[in-house]
């Protein structure tokens, strides 16, 4: 006889797929466990009022039965939706980078309730159209995280503070090489300019609530090169390419 466990719990809807002729998993991020991927049978055939409306970007309570580490949802209702349907490209490229990145570094720690509210948070932020900037601030705030933020503070070589001017973020060793001593390393680098160096020990050292706006003027400083930078620093980490990346350059026209 099996042994069943029961799961009551709030989670965000991150990504889902079709499983089967009626059928969707759905990768669920909660505070306490990380990523649950779970299935809710026959959702594509028939109408359920255990079931809200259920889609990704989404924060929900689900209940859900655990058989031998296989979850079946079988209530879900809506706590938040941060999204109009149809969602624009823009919204949902974003959300699903995000999404992504989530799934790349889905270690089941003590950051779990940590990177739970900073989903929340971002998606908030898109929905508010602050783009550029959300995806900056998770891709620091996940490094940080994780544990793997680059040392931007000191030259790893020689130990001497960093003064201001463009450096080389060396990918190998995950920090900063003054410009002395960046042209004795032979490996991969990222040359970072001042304003971007500024930018990251800025937000890595503050701590936005949701109300951020637009007009804020670290939101209007944070630029696509220094994501698409911190994009190529990840890349080498996760050696995972993210699908959702060429689309939000499509939506953005750059």
């Amino acid at each position: 006889m099996q042994n069943r466990e029961y799961l009551n719990f709030e989670g965000i809807t991150i990504s889902s797929y079709e499983y089967g002729e009626f059928d969707k998993i759905f990768n669920i991020l909660s505070p306490d466990k990380g990523i649950i991927t779970a299935i809710i049978k026959r959702i594509r055939k028939t109408s359920n009022n255990n079931f809200d409306y259920i889609d990704i970007f989404q924060k929900m309570n689900f209940k859900a039965s655990l058989t031998d580490n296989f979850c079946i949802i079988y209530e879900a209702k809506s706590l938040q939706s941060w999204f109009e349907r149809p969602i624009k490209l823009t919204n949902l490229s974003s959300g699903n980078i995000i999404a992504e990145l989530t799934i790349n570094f889905n270690s089941i720690n003590e950051n779990n309730n940590y990177i739970y509210h900073l989903v929340s948070k971002c998606l908030q932020w898109i929905s508010n159209d602050i783009f550029i900037f959300s995806l900056v601030y998770f891709q620091i705030k996940l490094l940080l995280a994780e544990g793997i933020f680059p040392e931007i503070e000191i030259c790893l070589k020689c130990n001497n503070k960093i003064k201001p001017g463009d450096y080389l973020l060396n990918l190998m060793e995950s920090g900063i090489f003054c410009n002395n001593c960046s042209d004795k390393t032979k490996f991969s680098s990222l040359k970072l300019l001042e304003q971007e160096i500024r930018l990251l020990k800025h937000i890595k050292n503050t701590e936005y609530d949701n109300n951020l706006n637009f007009n804020n003027i670290i939101t209007q400083k944070t630029d696509l090169n220094l994501y698409k930078k911190l994009s190529t620093y990840i890349k080498f980490y996760t050696n995972k390419e993210l699908k959702s990346e060429k689309i939000l350059f499509s939506s953005l026209n750059k």
